[in-house]
């Protein structure tokens, strides 16, 4: 059985405005990063249309039902 989830603790003195300043810096992304990251949400997506064009597919050939994902 999952144990209780703690609650977030309060920050306060020194750690309080240490947290805050490293919120108010900005950390821009370098261009290397960014273009691996947009290349990988692109090979998703595409992974994603094309499982769904399949699934689709199966839809259509067998009336609106789907073999492969038969409810149980």
């Amino acid at each position: 059985m999952a144990r209780p989830i703690r609650e977030t603790p309060i920050l306060f003195g020194e750690d309080a405005r240490r947290f805050l300043a490293a919120m108010q810096e900005r950390r821009p992304e370098p261009p290397e990063v960014r273009a691996r990251r947009l290349r990988n949400y692109e090979y998703m997506k595409k992974a994603y249309e094309l499982g769904m064009a399949e699934k689709r597919a199966r839809e259509e050939a067998n009336g609106g039902v789907d073999p492969c994902f038969r409810k149980v």
